[in-house]
């Protein structure tokens, strides 16, 4: 048992039983995320205060942080809503408050992303433009726990019913398996397949030509830039001896496809 701040001291059965009342309401107040799922981010929560000195307020730090998760999440996209239009309402809700920059630069992508897709079928344009505007949402702390933000990102989103697709673009994102591999995440990565075809390459290419304050960027400046920013000791950075290649060859290759079509890129 731990002393509250009154002095009086909490035995850990009221604490899980509490936990316990909080996860069956948060259920039945809602509709739109599974069962499971909010037994998950409540399990998630309650590990991340597992330590808290005074166990009183564990159930109320559990239910913002699970409230904050279901707030992360736009209701899901009706028949007659593009999923890239879902897809911004969520991104924005993830992360225009908490990370502004990041917000910016997914604007950015999402904007570079909208331009390719005028030069895919309908269908494939929508999935890129959407899965531009998800594909930095696992750096939001309420989605952060791996610390790798493809993967904590692509799982949320499968969490949430998202077209399994978007999931995998999001997972393997900018060479995300080098970096995986460096962290020991491959396995965990390679639950969602790598496709590589166009709509792969120009995420890619929308993400590596955009600045971290969503301006336009030759591919050069913005390996640049990372590099400067991160140093040489960062994963991300030590991975482009492995995938440095590979990004260049994706941003080659809708380059050529945009002017194929006589697109500026």
């Amino acid at each position: 048992m731990v002393e509250g701040l009154t002095g009086s001291r909490l035995p850990q059965s009221q604490v899980d039983q509490q936990i316990r009342e909080l996860e069956a309401r948060l259920v039945r107040e809602q509709d739109r995320v599974p069962a499971q799922v909010v037994h998950d981010w409540v399990e998630r929560a309650r590990a991340r205060f597992a330590r808290a000195r005074v166990l009183t307020f564990v159930p109320i730090l559990v239910e913002r942080a699970v409230r904050a998760e279901f707030r992360a999440v736009a209701p899901r996209h009706s028949s007659g809503e593009r999923l890239a239009d879902w897809a911004r309402r969520t991104a924005r809700g993830i992360l225009a408050v908490e990370l502004p920059r990041r917000w910016a630069h997914t604007q950015g992508v999402a904007e570079r992303a909208e331009e390719v897709a005028r030069v895919l079928s309908p269908e494939e344009g929508d999935v890129l433009v959407a899965s531009a505007w998800l594909h930095d949402i696992g750096y939001a702390s309420a989605l952060n726990v791996l610390g790798f933000h493809q993967l904590d990102g692509a799982r949320f989103l499968a969490e949430h019913g998202v077209a399994r697709r978007v999931c995998a673009l999001v997972a393997h994102h900018a060479g995300a398996a080098a970096v995986a591999e460096l962290e020991g995440l491959g396995p965990q990565l390679a639950e969602f397949e790598d496709e590589r075809g166009p709509v792969r390459d120009a995420l890619w290419y929308a993400d590596m030509t955009t600045s971290p304050d969503g301006l336009r960027v030759s591919f050069a400046d913005r390996m640049a830039e990372l590099r400067g920013r991160r140093g040489p000791e960062d994963p991300v950075v030590r991975a482009l001896a492995v995938n440095g290649a590979e990004r260049a060859a994706a941003v080659r290759r809708t380059e050529q496809l945009l002017s194929r079509h006589a697109v500026p890129a």
